[in-house]
């Protein structure tokens, strides 16, 4: 089973979004460019992310998003929630053969240790912040690519 991209896919979007270069296109098809994907898939991630009070827009609609908050206050584990909310790392096998006693109690022995285990990643993520990652890209870069610092205004 292929692994869910869209917490890298909504940090490549926040990224975007607190470069500290304003004059850039912050349109969906300008965003979907540097992430690689569709713009209709950008737009979504926003959306979710629009819901959870992480991004925002003032003025109109079509205005260019900001982070709704302090980076520092944008913990990993937040954007998770946003965009994939019933994300599992360790998903479970639906397509067992129900006639064997063995895959009969392949789920019910394995869930109990995967919930653990997301229970102690999303833990882990609620302690990386927004402003960490941020850091981290300019430090990567040897650059000032990104504002880390309080909530950016348009």
């Amino acid at each position: 089973m292929k692994p869910s991209l869209k917490l890298t896919n909504a940090i490549h979007i926040l990224i975007y979004i607190a470069r500290a270069d304003k004059q850039t296109s912050f349109s969906s098809k300008a965003i979907a460019e540097s992430v690689n994907t569709n713009p209709s898939r950008i737009r979504a991630l926003m959306a979710d992310m629009q819901a959870a009070s992480i991004i925002k827009r003032e003025g109109d609609h079509f205005s260019r998003p900001i982070l709704a908050k302090p980076a520092k206050d944008i913990s990993m584990a937040a954007i998770l929630k946003a965009v994939d909310p019933d994300s599992s790392v360790f998903p479970l096998d639906n397509k067992v053969n129900d006639d064997c006693p063995i895959a009969q109690q392949v789920n019910p022995v394995l869930s109990s240790y995967y919930e653990e285990l997301d229970q102690n990643l999303l833990k882990k993520m609620a302690g990386i912040s927004f402003e960490a990652i941020l850091e981290d890209v300019n430090q990567k870069a040897g650059a000032r690519l990104c504002c880390t610092g309080e909530v950016q205004n348009a």
